[in-house]
């Protein structure tokens, strides 16, 4: 009986996201339990061969999210209808479709993938909520994961205010972790800079633009009233036992929830965010 009742408490679950990062690690109950990794490293798999599949003109997509001009997106939103029915995805819920799902695939991690160090880098995040940042046309918009926009404010990011929005060309736009509790954006990604698409560069790229632009506005980091909202860089390390090792003795100026392994080789609209929990839990694992 109580064997049915551990398969049942690990199996049962109402979404067909098998590891949404909105719920409770798979496997929080079974740590140090047996289990096989082909499962989820196939869909991570699969999931790269459909992100490659689908050819995006880059520099329109980074314009339509600026502007917010959709023209002629009808017949694309009909394709991805289609799609949604071949991979069982739940159409059933109406949600705004502009802004959703324009952040990197996340869900939790729940094998360690064999090329951890030498593919993965490890992203240490604070509590906080997920947001897309627009920064255009003298405004800075905060959308949700589901594309609903949350926030509109000013921010010295580049088309962030009226100030520095010198052209339509100047926009930004970021891949964030909101922090209530510290009023910061704790940039996580960057997917547009000035006008300038990131969609196909590669992970160490994206990265080191990040750390190299962003401390070169200036004032971005404190609260001001032209900047009600820092925007700071999280830190980035590789995933080797070494550095995890390093990491674990690291104070960071934020409460921690969960760090991030992503994949180094992929691009922006590619790339798999997996949340591994904890940061004593998940080094632990790695370490093992």
């Amino acid at each position: 009986m109580e064997e049915l009742s551990q398969a049942l408490a690990s199996s049962f679950s109402v979404s067909q996201d098998l590891n949404s990062t909105a719920a409770p690690h798979p496997r929080l109950s079974q740590y140090k339990s047996k289990y096989s990794s082909l499962e989820q490293s196939e869909r991570r798999r699969r999931l790269l061969e459909l992100q490659k599949s689908k050819r995006l003109d880059y520099v329109n997509h980074a314009r339509r999210l600026a502007e917010d001009d959709w023209t002629g997106m009808e017949s694309e939103e009909e394709d991805d209808k289609k799609d949604d029915e071949e991979m069982d995805v739940d159409t059933g819920k109406k949600l705004p479709k502009r802004y959703a799902n324009q952040l990197m695939l996340s869900e939790w991690l729940i094998d360690v993938p064999s090329d951890l160090g030498q593919e993965w880098i490890v992203v240490v995040c604070p509590v906080g909520k997920r947001a897309l940042i627009v920064a255009s046309r003298g405004f800075t918009s905060a959308y949700t994961k589901s594309g609903y926009r949350v926030n509109r404010f000013s921010s010295l990011l580049p088309g962030g205010n009226r100030q520095n929005s010198a052209t339509a060309k100047d926009y930004t736009i970021l891949d964030c972790i909101y922090s209530e509790v510290n009023q910061t954006y704790y940039v996580l990604d960057v997917m547009c800079w000035r006008g300038h698409p990131f969609y196909d560069c590669q992970t160490d790229f994206r990265f080191y633009w990040m750390h190299s632009k962003l401390p070169e506005e200036e004032g971005l980091g404190e609260k001001t009233k032209l900047n009600p909202f820092k925007f700071v860089g999280l830190k980035n390390f590789p995933c080797t036992p070494e550095s995890l090792c390093q990491v674990l003795s690291m104070d960071f100026p934020f409460e921690m929830d969960f760090s991030s392994t992503t994949s180094r080789p992929t691009t922006a609209l590619e790339a798999l965010l997996l949340w591994a929990g904890c940061a004593p839990t998940w080094c632990q694992m790695f370490l093992e």
